[in-house]
This record gives structure tokens, sequence and C-alpha cells, in this order.
């Protein structure tokens, strides 16, 4: 069956930089090396892929976009600002969206279907925003992460890809990043920490159960994780103690542990499972295809 391959594409540099420091700084162009590794490895396979685009980004570096697009790739939204949705009202949240979807749309020359909330923080307390998306004129979402985190998540949500029904009769379809029940607990299995940090035995598995199962693999990976070069938080900073020197110190070493090894894994993973964009998926797995909520933005 198809799995799906999506990827967030957003500059590490410039999130790790306003996560330390609350300052939002133009992007690196860091994020073009980064994907051009993405777009190779993704040749070498001839997979497409879903490529979920921060609208700043895209806003500086519009070719990142083009590139994307004229090789055959989706072309989906991530925000503007990579706002967390459920730290805003729904008006800002309304107004990023519409923002970055118009920004992807004009660079990209196709509609914009498909929507990922940063750090996956569409909650319980933030399921208006399905309804903000669906009056946008998205098709899916995939924003809701079926597990317990302390950050994001809806532990009891519904793991399988579903259509659900909104209000004013309107209805998005929901790609949930993928998890596995293990020991009673629902755990996550297809994001790039976890690619990282799992052996590849453990991955194919995760992929092998989800399919006998009847889901896809939902992913969700980022191009710095196929970087070649050392992440370092502190290439804008300056720690003034030695508490802050050694914060930034465990953050590095956690965003660079078995980072080297995601091409492989990633290519490995490609060759021996079919693996395609959110689009492809769906157009696969037939969504309702007598209401033609797909076939009716694609104009």
């Amino acid at each position: 069956m198809i799995n799906i391959l999506g990827i967030d594409l957003e500059d590490w540099y410039q999130l790790a930089h306003r996560r330390v420091t609350g300052e939002l700084l133009p992007a690196r162009d860091a994020v073009l090396r980064q994907l051009d590794i993405v777009l190779e490895t993704l040749a070498e396979t001839s997979t497409r892929a879903t490529f979920f685009t921060l609208g700043m980004v895209a806003e500086q570096f519009p070719q990142v976009v083009k590139r994307v697009a004229a090789a055959g790739h989706e072309v989906a939204c991530h925000g503007y600002r990579h706002l967390i949705v459920h730290r805003i009202s729904r008006a800002e949240f309304e107004a990023d969206t519409r923002k970055a979807k118009a920004i992807l749309e004009e660079l990209s020359g196709n509609p914009v279907l498909g929507y990922r909330a940063a750090e996956f923080s569409i909650r319980r307390n933030a399921l208006w925003a399905l309804e903000v998306l669906a009056e946008l004129g998205f098709a899916y979402d995939s924003s809701i992460f079926p597990i317990r985190h302390r950050r994001y998540g809806i532990p009891d949500f519904d793991p399988w890809p579903r259509r659900h029904e909104l209000p004013a009769g309107l209805s998005l379809i929901e790609l949930p990043p993928s998890m596995l029940p293990m020991a009673g607990m629902r755990v996550p299995v297809a994001g790039g920490g976890y690619f990282r940090l799992l052996p590849m035995a453990a991955i194919r598995q995760a992929v092998q159960r989800l399919n006998t199962e009847g889901r896809p693999m939902v992913t969700y990976l980022h191009p710095a994780e196929f970087d070649l070069q050392e992440l370092d938080v502190m290439w804008s900073l300056r720690p003034q103690s030695g508490r802050q020197r050694w914060r930034a110190h465990i953050f590095n070493f956690h965003q660079n542990l078995r980072r080297r090894t995601m091409r492989e894994k990633v290519s490995t993973l490609l060759r021996e499972f079919q693996f395609s964009s959110c689009q492809e998926y769906l157009d696969a797995a037939g969504f309702d295809p007598g209401r033609g909520l797909l076939s009716a933005h694609r104009g």
C-alpha cells in the first residue's frame, strides 16, 4: 500500500534561535543545502513527497517552492510563522494560514490542499482550527498526533485516516502521524527523531505492522535531519553563563545524535516500501469519491 512521505520544510536555525531567545531572525541559506540532499534522496528512488512548507521560508527563498513543485512533489502548507495553534486566536490562525496558502499557491502554480500545524499544535482545545482549514479550502490536515505528549497530541484521537464532518456542512480529511500501541501506550514511530534513534530493523517492522493493519505510515521529516554538517544552536548565541552553555550543549547533542544515519535509513525505506505524497495516497485510497472534495479543488 502507499505510505505517506511528509517533509516539514522549515529552517532549523531560524526556529532554534526563536525557541531559545524569542527573537525571529531571517532564515539561513543552510535550508537550501539541506533541501538539495532531500531532493537528491527522493530522485534516487523516484519517490514523490508532500512538502509542508513554511510561508516565511518560501517568501525569503521562493526557489525552494519552485524546485519542489518542478520535481513533481506536492506543496502543502505549514503556516506562515510557525505559530503554536492552541496559543493563538481563531482570527490569528486564519490570517497566518491564509497568507501562507496564498504565497505557496502563487509560487507553485498549484492549489494547496494540505496543512500541517507547527509542532502538531492542533490539540483538543484548538479543534476549531479544522473548521478554519475547511473554510479556507484545504482538503486534508495532518496535525493531530494521536498520542500523549507534554507539548502536543490528543491521546484518544482516531489514528486512522478519516474524513471528519464539521459544522456548516463542511468536512476535512485527517491524516494523523503514525503511532503503534505498545505495552498499553501509543508510541510514535514515524518522525525524524525516532528515525534517527531507532535501528533500521525497528523502522521496517513498524511499516510492516502498520500496513498489515491497513494503515499507511504517515511520516514527518525535516531537511535539517539530512544535513551532513553539524547543527549548532549557538550559531547566533553567546551563552553568558555555564548553565546556558550546558543547556546549549545538551540541545546540540540531542539534535545531532545519529543524524548521519538519516539519509541511508530513508533511502532504504523508500526502496523497500511504497511511499508517496498525501494527494497520491488519498487518490489511491478512494476517500469518498462521490463527494469529490479533492477533485473539486484541483480545477
